[in-house]
């Protein structure tokens, strides 16, 4: 392909790696080999149930402006559909697929190291030598892809960086369901709530920071502070409080969701979410995962239904009854035991052991975003305190940094609720992830930035990123600059 605004001149490679059982669909994956090589290569993950192909030529997840493309800074790139086409039925059934054994194991995955070995097998024949360094980068559903690779093929990256990821899958799906359940039930939420849910949270909590801009760091506390029944009728103004329907769904969203049995890693619940993520840019936040402003359309959902219900139903559906036509909004889950358990056990990336990627040099950068209404921040919080229980914390931190983004959505994105000023939210981790890999620089607290659209790219703003239990607490200054704000830890009672 010849040199672009954004990328180098380079070689694209497109191929398919050809299905082991009938009915299954090939694994397509995409590899960009720059002509101007920095012997390195970057996977990049997908997202949701995936699907179609990632061409590992986009920006990467949280880029600011004007970052540089990684096949422009001499990475060779690429990226996989995982194994499956939904492009014909992704809007309402996108686990369709998942009806295939096959399909299903290379979206758990297989697709990934089966893709990775492939392309070092073309870039060994083009380059004339495998790449020193292999990279993973993904969030979300590649964010649990990365932690999958760490865990299950712990030789075969030297370096991750894990954002949001869908660490607890299955109690992720289940937490899903339970929320979703209560809105047929009269528990869907107006608009006009969720902006009272909102605010409501901002009257209790933004100011345990150090300022009252709208925009909630101190996370921790604020999950001390604030009491749902402050939104309930007759509490709440009456124009706005919530029924005791509508309180059922919000608790099933801020508490943790229990499962009737052990899963992966002796799991028995998903963390509730986090306060702060009510209202997002871009429409993230409540209105996109938990409700639509009617119940939820079953068996079937609709294209406009609640993202949380459309992926709830869909893998109730398809990977645990495993029959398209039964009605996740009356199915006992209970009766479904011991495919829960094979589904926990397949696509949960929930597993503490990670002394054998720590042995081979590995080193992973984990992410998460603390206003994420379509999943908790804690629980990649929890995974990395199982893990230091694990491998103990001198050694966790030899090749593993936990970062917290206050306010940021499930994308990334992140505004003051009061104001709607836009919070800086972006980062180059992938440039932190290769200075600790080729270097042993090893990553402290680091600094997001908005940067202008336009060249030169000025910086905008700029806030902490912590080091997690740390948080960005206001000490004095320019609220828009990361110097006038120091990393704290939360206070404990």
């Amino acid at each position: 392909m010849p040199a672009s605004a954004t990328a180098p001149a380079h070689c694209q490679v497109r191929g398919e790696l050809a299905a082991l059982t009938a009915g299954a669909d090939p694994i397509r994956f995409q590899l960009n080999l720059p002509f101007d090589w920095n012997r390195k290569a970057l996977m990049v993950g997908g997202g949701g149930f995936n699907g179609s192909l990632v061409d590992a030529m986009a920006p990467l997840r949280d880029a600011a402006a004007g970052q540089a493309l990684p096949i422009a800074q001499g990475f060779a790139t690429f990226g996989t559909d995982s194994g499956h086409d939904a492009t014909s039925y992704n809007a309402t059934d996108p686990a369709r697929f998942a009806l295939n054994d096959e399909m299903l194991e290379n979206f758990a995955h297989a697709s990934y190291k089966k893709t990775r070995d492939a392309a070092h097998v073309v870039m060994t024949r083009y380059y004339g030598q495998a790449p020193d360094r292999q990279y993973f980068y993904g969030g979300s559903e590649g964010g649990r892809e990365g932690l999958t690779m760490a865990q299950r093929y712990p030789t075969d990256f030297d370096g991750i960086v894990s954002i949001v990821p869908v660490i607890h899958w299955s109690g992720l799906f289940n937490s899903f369901l339970a929320f979703s359940r209560p809105q047929a039930q009269g528990g869907a939420l107006s608009s006009a709530q969720i902006d009272a849910i909102a605010r409501t949270v901002n009257t209790v909590c933004d100011s345990l920071d150090g300022l009252a801009d709208g925009v909630i760091n101190n996370t921790a506390a604020c999950a001390q502070r604030m009491d749902l029944n402050l939104l309930a009728c007759p509490q709440a103004p009456a124009a706005t409080c919530l029924s005791p329907a509508q309180m059922a769904t919000v608790r099933a969203v801020y508490a943790p969701t229990p499962l009737s049995f052990a899963q992966a890693n002796g799991l028995t619940s998903y963390p509730a979410r986090l306060f702060g993520g009510e209202i997002q840019p871009g429409g993230e936040g409540l209105a996109r995962w938990v409700t639509t402003g009617r119940a939820p359309t079953s068996p079937t959902p609709l294209a406009t239904d609640a993202r949380g219900w459309i992926y709830g139903n869909s893998y109730a559906r398809y990977l645990i009854a495993q029959d398209p036509a039964i009605d996740p909004l009356t199915m006992d889950l209970s009766a479904y035991a011991p495919r829960l358990r094979e589904i926990s056990a397949l696509m949960d990336s929930t597993n503490p052991d990670l002394s054998a990627f720590h042995a081979a040099g590995g080193k992973l950068i984990l992410r998460e975003n603390a206003g994420d209404m379509a999943q908790s921040a804690a629980a990649g919080i929890d995974y990395v305190a199982a893990v230091r229980e694990r491998l103990g914390s001198a050694r966790t931190d030899d090749f593993l940094r936990l970062y917290v983004s206050p306010a940021s959505s499930h994308g990334g994105s992140a505004a003051s609720l009061t104001d709607g000023r836009t919070i800086p939210t972006n980062i180059d981790l992938l440039s932190v992830l290769d200075d600790w890999v080729e270097d042993g620089t090893a990553p402290g607290d680091l600094v997001q930035v908005s940067r202008a659209a336009q060249a030169p790219h000025a910086i905008t703003a700029s806030r902490p990123l912590c080091q997690y239990p740390g948080y960005p607490h206001y000490r004095g200054g320019d609220v828009q600059a990361a110097s006038s704000y120091a990393c704290q830890a939360p206070a404990t009672r």
